[in-house]
């Protein structure tokens, strides 16, 4: 019994070389310098599959950073985090990295460590 597949592919091969003989001869004669041109690209030196390694490696971690940071909260019960109602944790990087002046942490010690402790005994993290 002959596998179907072979039976296509014999039939495909048959049309597709039927149609090569069926070609005029300037239309072979332009495939065939095309084919010339692109074996002699092949055997220049030019950008190669290395040269880009290193850019798609970053990319690539790039694309995972942003996926990892903006993923949905996959259970119920998960939240994105925040230090305080309202805050999240982007908008205290954001200001971290904004450069002002952080002075005021050391003036009013005492009422950050207050604020810590009750934080916690609400369960905020």
């Amino acid at each position: 019994m002959k596998d179907p597949d072979e039976d296509l592919v014999s039939r495909a091969r048959a049309a597709f070389e039927d149609s090569i003989e069926r070609l005029d001869g300037t239309t072979r004669s332009r495939l065939t310098q095309a084919r010339h041109v692109a074996l002699g690209e092949l055997g220049r030196p030019g950008v190669r599959l290395g040269a880009w390694l290193p850019a798609g490696a970053l990319a690539a971690a790039a694309v995972l950073a942003v996926g990892l940071w903006t993923r949905p909260a996959t259970l119920e019960h998960e939240s994105p985090p925040s230090l305080v109602a309202g805050t999240t944790v982007v908008e205290d990087l954001e200001l971290l990295a904004g450069g002002d002046d952080l002075d005021m942490l050391a003036e009013d010690v005492e009422f950050y460590a207050w604020a810590a402790s009750v934080m916690n005994d609400n369960g905020i993290s």
